[in-house]
């Protein structure tokens, strides 16, 4: 319990969220999946005995018509998709972070902790075995955050610039049919979030490692 802790971008903590963070959660590691031009523009500071680790991951959902016309995903279960292929090496790399105690907690985020987060977090939790409608569940909870996150987006001269204040409503929705739809093509595609971890680079053994330290003595086993 409380090993992986799924977030939005850590900026936009007030310094009463700080303080719960730092002295209630006591994270030893924060993954930022954030772009440079991301970080750059959303800043944060922790206090030093946190480790901060940049691992970071390419959105690939349209913002416009245009850009979907010129090859961008069109839909989030596409985005997942494609998150698991282009952005694998960054996934397979939070895995084996999650899967040594000595970083534990770890916070893992991006900058609404739904899409890369969300991928990511799913694809932990699968290869630890939770039904995919306990992942589905966890994914859907983001969607009672997300008001304020939107709302910011909407009012942000610089997302206005980009375009993500004018994305369409599906960019910013949480459903659970969404995750639900993504594993069920995940796993008719690789078999399983193990065996696709498996082709990407990550060993048996580390998988075990990651059951362990996640579930507790003989999880390896289960």
């Amino acid at each position: 319990l409380g090993c992986l802790i799924r977030s939005d971008n850590l900026a936009s903590l007030t310094d009463v969220g700080r303080e719960v963070l730092m002295n209630e959660v006591t994270p030893r590691t924060v993954i930022d999946l954030r772009m440079d031009f991301e970080v750059d523009r959303d800043a944060y500071e922790l206090d030093g005995s946190v480790e901060r680790l940049r691992l970071p991951m390419l959105p690939l959902s349209g913002l416009n018509q245009a850009q979907i016309d010129a090859g961008a995903c069109s839909n989030l279960v596409d985005d997942y998709m494609g998150q698991i292929d282009v952005n694998g090496a960054y996934i397979a790399g939070v895995i084996r972070i999650v899967a040594q105690r000595a970083n534990h907690p770890v916070i893992v985020h991006c900058t609404a902790g739904k899409d890369r987060t969300g991928v990511v977090t799913a694809m932990v939790l699968e290869i630890l075995g939770i039904s995919h409608q306990d992942i589905a569940d966890d994914y859907h909870a983001t969607a009672a955050n997300m008001g304020p996150i939107l709302a910011k987006i909407r009012s942000s001269a610089h997302f206005q610039e980009n375009g993500l204040a004018a994305a369409p409503d599906w960019l910013f929705a949480a459903d659970t049919a969404t995750m639900a739809a993504f594993l069920v093509r995940m796993t008719d595609t690789y078999g399983s979030a193990h065996e696709w971890a498996l082709q990407n680079g990550i060993s048996a053994e580390e998988l075990a490692d990651l059951k362990t330290e996640m579930l507790g003595e003989g999880a390896e086993s289960a």
